[in-house]
């Protein structure tokens, strides 16, 4: 497909969350901001041209109606050690291997939130054998964010 630099067709995702202050908070550390509100719906930007929107829904468990995106970046490595830096000063950082969560992790996290701890899973960052250089992170919503980059050959 030729890219025609129309911007009138595309696909936008839009993630359910339970709090719109919080899930616009934590955009931000990705480089989101605010360009709409309403009630109960947020519009972000994210330049030069990424948008994402976020519907408030009451009922939304993270444990079960999560969803994912993927934000495609030029530089993956400086933010996920800006949002790493970022998360452990608030004392909040989950770290995590780039595999994913073993059952023993799995675990350990769920029983920490249970206890009332306010966590940010973020995974290490690794080159894929798919040829990006990516990795996650889990907003407070549960939804994923995979940010990633083509790997130059």
């Amino acid at each position: 497909m030729t890219d025609t630099g129309d911007d009138r067709e595309r696909a936008v995702p839009i993630l359910t969350v339970l709090d719109l202050d919080e899930a616009a908070g934590f955009y931000a550390r990705l480089g989101f901001e605010v360009g709409s509100r309403y009630d109960d719906y947020v519009i972000l930007h994210r330049r030069p041209s990424t948008e994402l929107h976020l519907a408030r829904f009451p009922e939304h468990d993270p444990h079960v109606t999560a969803g994912s995106i993927y934000l495609r970046v030029t530089d993956p490595q400086a933010l996920h050690d800006s949002l790493r830096a970022e998360l452990a000063r608030e004392g909040v950082l989950y770290p995590a291997p780039a595999s994913g969560l073993t059952p023993e992790l799995t675990t350990e996290l769920r029983a920490r939130i249970a206890a009332g701890e306010r966590l940010v899973r973020l995974h290490e960052i690794e080159d894929k054998p798919w040829g990006m250089r990516e990795f996650t992170v889990v907003d407070p919503a549960g939804n994923a964010v995979r940010v990633g980059q083509v790997i130059d050959a």
